[in-house]
């Protein structure tokens, strides 16, 4: 092989190198920007969970004035119970009241179902989330093992 042989395969051999570098390079950007979108999807949903747990105080204080409030419908009730055993007029008033309440009650069921429908597709949305951080992860440890031997292989 004559020395300009030699050149000319070195310098393909160097170009090579070249193209291989700017693919790793690329490759890495590209990683990168989808690195951010999911670091950036990850802040959404915390900021959502936050959001949540906000939600869920609240309930949780509405759902203790609504216990106090029981127990004093608890006590309207014995005394209306007082006022039925004196007066039949008293005792039809009740009654209206309790199928009020009966409609109230019909409609916190269909409320309660509607929830469970929400938390059943909340955690449908967790499983999907969890499987896409699970298939980031898989692509990340991919991308740190082609990135290390890259380094290996260069030195």
């Amino acid at each position: 092989m004559t020395p300009e042989d030699r050149l000319d395969r070195i310098e393909r051999i160097a170009k090579l190198f070249v193209k291989a570098g700017r693919r790793a390079r690329r490759n890495m950007w590209e990683q990168d920007e989808k690195i951010n979108i999911l670091i950036n999807l990850h802040i959404q949903n915390e900021e959502m969970f936050a959001k949540n747990e906000t939600r869920f105080a609240k309930n949780e204080t509405r759902f203790a004035k609504n216990e106090t409030r029981f127990a004093k419908h608890d006590e309207n009730i014995k005394i209306l119970i007082e006022f039925q055993k004196q007066n039949e007029e008293r005792f039809r008033q009740n009654e209206e009241r309790f199928r009020q309440n009966e409609e109230r009650f019909r409609q916190n069921e269909e409320r309660f179902r509607r929830n469970e429908e929400r938390f059943a597709r909340t955690d449908e949305r967790f499983v999907e989330l969890a499987e896409s951080q699970a298939n980031s992860d898989r692509h990340l440890n991919s991308l740190i093992e082609i990135i290390r031997d890259e380094r290996n292989g260069a030195s």
